[in-house]
């Protein structure tokens, strides 16, 4: 029998200031510290069915601050982090490139939500993009699904800046648990 053709929804996340806090550049494993709130929303998404992928703009690496084996580190230390808490998450992605380099993976740019579409096999009609900058949420527009604004990390700054967008975020949400929420009942809508 070949592999399932069954298309399944996801949502991508956002690393710092969503997943983690924020520390500005974090270039150390020992920065890496979750919030509260973390492996149990990324369980609860699990739980109903989606898969969870960090999306993660990291220009730190371009700027020499730090290269791509720290951040390595960095991912690592994440990952047992949340394994430590409990939860799982499916990949991560990033993007070691800055503004000014014209990529295709720069979120709100596609390439690492359409490169985890095609390793998953996602349906991004039903998936969701969720960070605090928005660069996050346009992200999911960009992408055929919907984007959620979280106010941590630069989210309440970034709220300001929404009034001069052209396009909304589908939801803003205090944090990630109340983004979780909002996601979980929205799918269950569609």
């Amino acid at each position: 029998m070949g592999t399932s053709n069954i298309k399944v929804p996801a949502v991508f996340l956002d690393r710092d200031g969503t997943v983690i806090f924020d520390k500005n550049y974090l270039s150390l494993p020992d920065q890496v510290k979750l919030y509260s709130y973390a492996a149990d929303s990324i369980n609860r998404l699990r739980a109903a069915g989606f898969k969870v992928i960090i999306v993660t703009n990291q220009s730190g690496v371009a700027r020499g601050m730090f290269s791509e084996q720290d951040l390595q580190k960095i991912h690592e230390r994440f990952v047992f982090l949340l394994k430590k808490a409990g939860a799982e998450i499916d990949a991560i992605y990033y993007c070691p490139h800055a503004d000014e380099d014209s990529c295709n993976c720069r979120k709100p740019k596609p390439g690492m939500v359409l490169q985890g579409a095609k390793d998953f096999n996602i349906d991004l009609e039903k998936s969701y993009t969720v960070g605090d900058s928005i660069r996050d949420y346009l992200l999911g527009c960009n992408t055929g699904g919907k984007g959620i604004l979280v106010l941590t990390g630069h989210g309440k700054k970034q709220q300001t800046k929404i009034a001069q967008e052209k396009i909304k975020p589908m939801a803003v949400c205090k944090t990630l648990k109340d983004a979780v929420s909002v996601i979980i009942k929205d799918a269950k809508k569609n």
